[in-house]
């Protein structure tokens, strides 16, 4: 795998997922600030001390990629002083069935069911694709906003932090040049986060429900290859989902690294 090693070093009460973009190596031997870009799971649940431990990044933007049922469940983002809230909603994409509602609407005894023999990972695999195809628009604002300065230092999530802002980090760091093992290196961090959920949960009579759970709450390579192929059949590599699906100009990429690489 890539260079990056780059755990958080915060012990955060309420937000899930957190870690810092610094620290990847790109292709031409720049590397990603640290600091600049910090990534998790929702802020709607912050404590006192997770916004301390915020507010010492001075961060100016934090982007949510949740929509208007997400925040209703979870909490409008807590921010630190300074921070400006900016929402960039993501439904779940059309061909992907709505994840959250099966697990609310069936009894754990029906999960296996639903979710077992393969049918979650075809529904990650689904759902990472149609992020790529389907949600361009707010990828692109996303992008957009990081060509500007006055974004920065900024932290972006979902609610767990792992599917649409997994995407999303993977977007920036290929468009940095950072490689695309380090790309998925940082993709599958999100397992640590999934990993302590499974564990908190691991009480008798709870076994078939974990099971088919699990590849809904981590991430597998084969999700974030799946979004790498629908790149590549819809535009034939990087480059052209950069600049004919998200529309992002040749001077806005140069500004994303100016912004973030060192």
């Amino acid at each position: 795998m890539g260079e990056y090693r780059n755990p958080s070093p915060h012990r955060f009460e309420q937000v899930a997922n957190f870690r810092d973009l610094g620290g990847h190596t790109t292709a031409d031997g720049r590397r990603v600030a640290p600091g600049r870009l910090l990534r998790s799971g929702h802020l709607g649940q912050a404590s006192e001390n997770d916004l301390s431990i915020l507010a010492r990044y001075g961060l100016r933007r934090v982007f949510d990629f949740r929509t208007a049922a997400d925040i209703a469940h979870e909490g409008a983002d807590r921010l630190p002083p300074g921070a400006a809230n900016v929402q960039l909603p993501m439904p779940d994409p059309r061909r992907g069935a709505d994840i959250r509602q099966l697990m609310q609407d069936n009894p754990p005894e029906r999960l296996g069911e639903i979710f077992g023999n393969g049918r979650a990972e075809a529904m990650m695999r689904e759902s990472a694709a149609g992020l790529v195809r389907e949600r361009r628009e707010p990828y692109s604002l996303f992008l957009k906003a990081l060509a500007r300065d006055e974004a920065f230092p900024a932290l972006f999530h979902c609610s767990a932090g792992k599917d649409r802002a997994g995407w999303a980090g993977s977007v920036v760091l290929l468009t940095l040049g950072v490689p695309e093992d380090q790309v998925v290196e940082q993709y599958l961090l999100s397992n640590r986060a999934a990993q302590e959920i499974l564990d908190r949960n691991r009480l008798p009579g709870r076994e078939q429900w974990l099971g088919a759970l699990a590849p809904l709450l981590g991430v597998k390579a084969e999700y974030i290859h799946s979004s790498f192929e629908a790149v590549r059949q819809e535009w034939g590599d990087f480059d052209g989902y950069l600049r004919d699906g998200l529309r992002i100009t040749d001077a806005e990429r140069a500004a994303i690294r100016a912004n973030l690489l060192e």
